[in-house]
């Protein structure tokens, strides 16, 4: 009895192995067990795992990383006819390694089939915009940004429908401009930078004119303040020298009378003048010789 169940544990022991094979599934990749070629089981966790032999059941390996790749250049036209050439980048990842596998069977050809799909979307989209939204001086009205938002937007959910793939992000990678409209475009920037040019060029002209404005207006500010002060300072100059002449002529008014006098003589022949006096003027009898006292 005991041989029996020995020699029942080495045929098991030799059967099983026989029936299946062992393989390994690594972190980087999904595996899609086919029998027949249909579809039995999707693997996306590393591990060992056991098959059916080769003839029964097949192993599909599919690459789980995102990949990246550039789209063939093409030449559209925007909303206002102007041509366009350009290129964009994809970067995508598997999603549903089943649905990959049935609608794509290899992924040699994953970068032709979203590439035409992109830029298919590209000529839906770019209808919408002008020369304007793509280069210009007025950062607003670039509308890139937005070009590739709708693209990604859209690839998105054809690409995971029908292909079992996710498209993570798509951008534009280069844009040129056919020889055609290589000048006008030139001629376009040309004009943008010089309006812009006379727009600043305004703008200081007028704060020129503001700080020179504001500047005349403190010097007239200044000049003003200076002349009251100098108008109050020469009016107390002008109190105080009639308080001294007051007292003066309160103290010796004959004194003062005299040196009055002498002054307005000064002033009158300072420049060489000749005077004639009546006898009875004022100023005459300063003049005249005194016998009496010989003055």
């Amino acid at each position: 009895m005991k041989a029996k169940f020995i020699i029942l544990i080495i045929a098991i022991v030799l059967l099983v192995p026989a029936g299946y094979s062992m393989f390994t599934v690594n972190e980087k990749e999904f595996v899609v067990v086919t029998r027949f070629g249909k579809p039995v089981r999707t693997l996306d966790k590393a591990g060992l795992y056991l098959k059916r032999p080769g003839f029964l059941e097949t192993l599909n390996r599919i690459e789980k990383r995102a990949n990246v790749f550039k789209t063939q250049p093409i030449q559209l036209l925007l909303g206002d006819k102007n041509p366009l050439i350009i290129t964009c980048y994809v970067c995508w990842e598997i999603s549903d390694p089943l649905i990959f596998l049935q609608s794509l069977a290899s992924s040699d050809i994953v970068d032709q089939k979203i590439g035409d799909m992109v830029n298919s979307l590209l000529g839906s989209t770019l209808g919408d915009y002008t020369i304007e939204n793509i280069i210009n001086t007025t950062p607003e009205l670039v509308k890139l940004e937005e070009i590739e938002t709708r693209i990604l937007s859209e690839s998105k959910r054809k690409a995971i429908d029908k292909y079992g793939i996710r498209i993570i992000d798509v951008g534009i990678r280069r844009l040129a401009y056919p020889q055609i409209v290589t000048q006008s475009v030139y001629n376009r920037m040309k004009a943008e930078r010089e309006k812009e040019a006379k727009k600043y060029l305004a703008e200081g002209k007028e704060e020129a004119a503001k700080i020179e404005a504001q500047t005349d207006k403190e010097v007239a500010g200044i000049i003003a303040q200076a002349n009251k002060e100098s108008e109050i300072l020469k009016g107390q100059g002008d109190k105080e020298a009639m308080s001294i002449y007051a007292d003066a002529y309160g103290r010796d008014p004959d004194f003062f009378e005299f040196t009055k006098s002498l002054e307005a003589c000064r002033q009158v022949l300072k420049n060489k003048s000749t005077l004639i006096l009546s006898t009875e003027s004022e100023i005459f009898k300063y003049l005249k010789y005194n016998e009496k006292t010989g003055e």
